[in-house]
């Protein structure tokens, strides 16, 4: 193992890191109650990795792999996504605050939203097929030429989504909350 490859290791508390935590590798690392925001994770490598309780405001994560992360309760503003690598991309975020943040060109499926507030997100070509948005609340968050195919937002609330724009063969809605798909269409109901 070298300075730049982290395996098995527990980090708690870290505010403001001092060391850097661009192009390292991190395989089976948890991260508890840590401050990263502003911090950033150019090319590094996240394997079986938990953050659990952190702030991740604003951290930079171009070209960053992230395979089977989790994310627990933390806080997310202001991050795009987009930049990461996406092979073998799988991520879990519960009971998480996900604000002002970009997904773009990311293929996701089976990604688990479950209990989390996605405030003024925006998806764009984004396979999300199959993902789980339970007790989710999406307001002002767009999806635009996204795949939601089998996809739970059973108990999610506030979603304005367009079945015009996005793929949603087979996705579980409830009511009254399913009447969010017909918001792009500018009518009246009654």
């Amino acid at each position: 193992m070298t300075n730049n490859e982290f395996v098995k290791k527990k980090f708690e508390k870290l505010e403001k890191p001092a060391i850097g935590f661009s192009s390292k590798t991190f395989d089976e690392c948890t991260f508890m109650s840590c401050d990263f925001s502003s911090s950033d994770f150019t090319n590094s490598r996240f394997i079986d990795c938990k953050f659990i309780s952190c702030n991740l405001s604003l951290f930079k994560l171009d070209n960053a792999r992230l395979q089977n992360v989790t994310f627990e309760g933390c806080k997310i503003l202001g991050v795009n996504f987009g930049g990461v690598d996406d092979f073998l991309i799988k991520l879990k975020f519960n009971d998480c605050i996900i604000k002002n943040s970009y997904f773009s060109e990311l293929k996701m499926p089976k990604t688990d939203f479950t209990g989390s507030e996605i405030i003024d997100c925006e998806f764009s070509s984004v396979d999300l097929s199959e993902s789980d948005f339970s007790k989710t609340n999406l307001k002002n968050s767009y999806f635009r030429k996204c795949n939601l195919s089998n996809s739970d937002f059973l108990t999610s609330k506030n979603y304005i989504i367009s079945p015009v724009e996005n793929e949603l063969e087979g996705s579980k809605f409830s009511i009254p909350e399913v009447l969010g798909l017909l918001e792009s269409f500018d009518i009246r109901i009654e």
